[in-house]
């Protein structure tokens, strides 16, 4: 049972990080993202699509006000420079619903750690909250660069699913003890 509405990770800080809700005008920086053929190719995307970029920042705006989850903006403290999306959204697979620890970062920030130091912190924001008895991210079987992130965080692959009418591997965490 996920518990609802999912507080808003707006102004959780990390060593290096700090997240905020999206807004509409995030659609310019998102566009790096969009415009990488490498970042969107296990996604349903068009290279260098505005509309796109929209979509995705605009699905995480919609959660927000339906159940409190979403993608927010990942920023360096030091500087505001974004460097992607990441958050606690719900998801229903296989017919339960859960609560999925998402990432994306632009093609820029790969090979930092953010991914993993942004992921861990919605882990553990989660946990501390009781917001579900285990968390998952979903994740193409190709992307072995998630795979290692979701590892990092805690998961383990525990089956493959259709989600979207798209192949996933389900990574979950173990149920949190007590």
């Amino acid at each position: 049972m996920i518990t609802l509405p999912v507080p808003a990770l707006d102004g959780l800080t990390t060593e290096r990080l700090l997240f905020r809700r999206l807004v509409a005008e995030d659609v310019a920086w998102w566009m790096d993202y969009i415009a990488s053929a490498e970042a969107i190719r296990f996604m349903p995307f068009t290279v260098g699509s505005r509309a796109d970029a929209e979509v995705m920042i605009r699905r995480s705006l919609d959660r927000y006000a339906t159940d409190g989850s979403g993608l927010n903006a990942v920023l360096l403290r030091d500087s505001g420079q974004p460097v992607g999306q990441v958050g606690l959204l719900t998801q229903e697979v296989d017919g339960v619903p859960e609560l999925e620890v998402g990432y994306h970062l632009l093609p820029a920030h790969w090979g930092r750690g953010y991914a993993t130091e942004a992921a861990v912190a919605c882990r553990r924001f989660a946990e501390e909250r009781h917001l579900a008895p285990t968390l998952i991210s979903l994740i193409d079987p190709a992307n072995h660069r998630s795979q290692a992130v979701a590892r990092h965080n805690g998961m383990a692959p525990e089956k493959r699913t259709v989600h979207r009418g798209v192949e996933a591997l389900v990574f979950r965490t173990a149920p949190a003890a007590g």
